[in-house]
């Protein structure tokens, strides 16, 4: 009888152990899948963003784009030139100022890098401005053209919202009339 009692013991915890190691075994197939799901995922946002970036080269080329896709790059030229904005006022307060061709901090004495040797013009006063802030006429222009930008990019995009709105609408619109006539 205790020997029945041991045998029976030794295989519950036989198969105990063997549902566990099965159970161990499909956690970790899906910890893999889960991986390669994710790692998928990056690499589909990652070619969305050389999708982007490709796009907005054409932009700065000069090609023709869709009203919605310009928009979105005139954003981007407005951010990236508060930026530049922002990089010169920082290296103003160093006593430098950025290369046009290379983009490195040099003295703002030389009239040449010198790490690209390419002409890096002083640049002009700074002036104040009725908050105090301290900026100069170049920045001044830069943030000036970049509301602007701001502005006629978010009509933009107000305006591709609401078109794609409308073709949504559209698009239920004829669904609907679809599964009626079905």
């Amino acid at each position: 009888m205790a020997r029945d009692f041991f045998d029976e013991l030794s295989d519950r915890i036989t198969r105990t152990t063997k549902d566990l190691g099965k159970k161990a075994g499909q956690l970790y197939e899906t910890q893999k899948i889960r991986s390669k799901i994710s790692s998928e995922e990056q690499m589909v946002q990652k070619l969305k963003a050389d999708i982007g970036n490709v796009i907005f080269e054409k932009y700065k080329e000069g090609a023709e784009l869709d009203e919605a896709l310009k928009g979105f790059c005139e954003e981007i030229q407005q951010h990236l030139d508060i930026i530049t904005g922002y990089r010169d006022s920082a290296a103003e307060l160093k006593g430098q100022k950025i290369c046009p061709a290379c983009g490195r901090h040099v003295d703002r004495s030389v009239s040449f890098c010198p790490f690209c040797g390419s002409v890096c013009p002083t640049p002009q006063p700074e002036t104040e401005t009725a908050e105090g802030d301290v900026i100069d006429s170049e920045t001044e222009e830069i943030v000036a053209e970049a509301e602007n930008e701001a502005e006629k990019a978010e009509e933009t995009a107000a305006e591709a919202e609401n078109e794609a709105e409308e073709a949504e609408a559209t698009v239920e619109a004829e669904n609907e009339t679809e599964e009626t006539t079905e």
